[in-house]
């Protein structure tokens, strides 16, 4: 079982599925986990071992697959982090064993919980409850457990695959009725004389449009794209003058997709006339919007083979959204990019715009794009035939991809990361911008910067240095209003408190109660010190309001602390004014949401103490 295990390991790691909570990613975690598990518990493996197990793969395997070779380093190093991971929740689960309420009617759930959430093995399970006396058939105990996991996976959506929408059969009715639009748009974003062969409005074919409605409407040849492979359906206006009448109708078209191959359905609203099934129009695609679009999907190729550039070839992409005014790019790595390596991404996209590379497509079969060197996105679907874009002489960057691109790369005109940040164990997500939205961004730095230089009154090069300076001045100015604040809370309980004269007695032990203001939480805690050390022997409680929330302390000097306990005092107070809150028998904290009573918790809590020194 490890042997198999390890094989599908490496391999799924090699291609580009690391283990994680979601899907395939999800699937591989638990077979990893299974493994590692049983090399501990019935071999006797307690230290790292399975990432051996999975280089000896290689070692034996990539005469015949390469690419095990290629990703070694980086299947060991992936294989080690989850071992390690899963040794540490391993240990964390066994204990979460011990607080099971054996009696409980949600046993099951709380068992399946635990697999879910920490990885504890159901058979370790089952030998634990035989050992504290619950025992099941196995059939009874697996069947049992499958259902409360089924229950779980679908309340916590583990494994499911989004779906934007549920595809309406009405749209294959369409399809088998008016066959397929035929698509222009990779050679113009005009196109005249097309005809209206459907109109669907609420699910439901009708004849005609008119102003003020929205509907879908479907061409029988378009230059619209509609959304696909990341890339964002075009917009722009359908123009129509009606043959039976002196009118001339604008039609807005607002999205573009395809439910289905071949059905290519315009989101409109008709500004003014009304559109027919059966009118000819002039199809005019908004062309900045896509010239925006295609310069974003070029640079998403760049950026695939920069970041396997930099990176490894262990990069895979997991995702892409391709719009007018930004790129996001997701793609598998198991950690941040650094400065350095966004840098280097950067510049490697940037030298080929500046390189102004031809950008060529080519219609090949799929075992011919493949061979040529073609990377496939993993989990889409292909036809026979594929379109094969190729940027400069496709060494670079090769991909299949049937989206609009600029001719060449110089038209993307520059390229800027703008973030990078984690989506999923081993998933990341870059976010990017282009041509002038990249100009916009650079003019954007420059007034923050001037605006920066002018209110610190120094020079460009200087900036790092005022602003450390600013920095450091705020914190001492800080330090010393919180200091202030302490010396006037202090000041202000009196002369008579530093004998602690104003302190009640309560059956023999001085206790201090306050509400004390201008405090944030540390000059709070701060405050109680110094009230305690005057009392030298006796209880403090401090209660404070901010921003609508009550805070409470109590501290009790430590020759008390067998007589009253700090966190049974702060129980009984803080549920008056609507919160909880615990700690230790020399200091507790609370909190709440109700500041109009904390007058009243703070008299409660002589009343409490009373209580307990009996």
């Amino acid at each position: 079982m490890i042997a198999d295990h390890a094989r599908s390991t490496a391999f799924s790691i090699a291609d580009g599925i690391l283990p994680g909570n979601e899907g395939r990613n999800y699937v591989l975690r638990k077979i990893m986990r299974r493994a590692i598990y049983h090399g501990r518990e019935h071999l006797g493996l307690n230290g790292l071992f399975f990432y051996k197990v999975c280089d000896f793969v290689v070692d034996q395997m990539h005469a015949a697959f390469p690419e095990l070779e290629t990703q070694r380093e980086f299947i060991g190093k992936m294989v080690r982090l989850e071992e390690e991971r899963f040794g540490n929740t391993l240990t964390v689960g066994l204990k979460k064993l011990d607080e099971l309420d054996l009696k409980s009617d949600s046993l099951f759930a709380d068992i399946a919980k635990l697999y879910d959430t920490y990885g504890t093995p159901r058979d370790l399970t089952r030998v634990y409850l035989e050992e504290k006396g619950v025992s099941f058939e196995e059939d009874d105990f697996n069947s049992r457990f499958d259902e409360a996991l089924q229950t779980a996976l679908k309340q916590s959506g583990i494994g499911q695959t989004e779906r934007k929408s549920q595809i309406s059969p009405m749209y294959s009715e369409l399809s088998e009725k008016i066959g397929t639009s035929k698509f222009h748009g990779y050679d113009t974003t005009r196109l005249d004389d097309a005809k209206v062969i459907a109109i669907v409005k609420d699910e439901k074919q009708i004849d005609e449009l008119s102003t003020g409605e929205e509907g879908l409407i479907v061409l029988s040849d378009t230059p619209y794209y509609a959304e696909s492979g990341g890339q964002v359906g075009d917009t722009g206006f359908l123009n129509c003058q009606n043959a039976d009448a002196d009118q001339f109708a604008r039609v807005r078209v607002l999205d573009t997709f395809a439910p289905l191959t071949g059905l290519i359905l315009h989101k409109s609203k008709v500004e003014s006339g009304s559109i027919k099934v059966g009118d000819k129009v002039t199809a005019i695609v908004d062309v900045e919007k896509r010239d925006a679009t295609r310069r974003n999907h070029t640079a998403t190729h760049l950026v695939h083979a920069a970041l396997r550039e930099v990176l490894g070839t262990h990069v895979k992409q997991a995702g892409s959204v391709v719009a007018p005014n930004y790129l996001r790019f997701d793609f598998t790595h198991y950690q941040p990019m650094t400065e350095a390596e966004i840098g280097e991404v950067e510049d490697l996209v940037n030298r080929y715009i500046l390189e102004n590379q031809p950008v060529n497509t080519n219609i090949q079969s799929i075992e011919e794009a493949m061979r040529g060197g073609a990377m496939a996105l993993f989990g889409e679907k292909y036809g026979s035939d594929v379109r094969v874009l190729s940027i400069g002489d496709g060494v670079f960057s090769k991909e299949l991809c049937g989206g609009t691109h600029v001719r060449a790369t110089g038209d993307i005109g520059a390229f800027k990361i703008t973030s990078d940040e984690a989506i999923a164990s081993g998933v990341r997500r870059i976010r990017a911008i282009t041509g002038f939205d990249a100009f916009e961004r650079f003019r954007e730095d420059e007034r923050l910067i001037d605006r920066s230089l002018s209110a610190l009154k120094t020079q460009r090069d200087n900036l790092p240095n005022a602003i450390e300076r600013l920095q450091e001045e705020v914190k001492r100015t800080r330090k010393e209003i919180e200091e202030l604040k302490l010396k006037i809370a202090t000041g202000g309980l009196g002369a008579a408190a530093s004998n602690g004269d104003e302190a009640r007695d309560v059956n023999g032990v001085k206790v201090l109660g306050k509400i004390v203001d201008g405090l944030d939480a540390n000059g709070q805690r701060q405050l109680s010190d110094t009230l305690l050390a005057r009392l030298k022997s006796g209880v403090v409680v401090l209660g404070r309001e901010a921003e609508g929330k009550v805070s409470i302390i109590v501290r009790v000097s430590d020759d008390l602390t067998g007589k009253v306990k700090a966190g049974n005092v702060i129980k009984e107070i803080v549920p008056i004014v609507g919160g909880k809150g615990g700690g230790r028998p020399d200091m507790a904290e609370g909190g709440g949401t109700e500041p109009s009573k904390l007058n009243e918790a703070i008299d409660a809590s002589y009343e409490v103490i009373a209580k307990m020194l009996g």
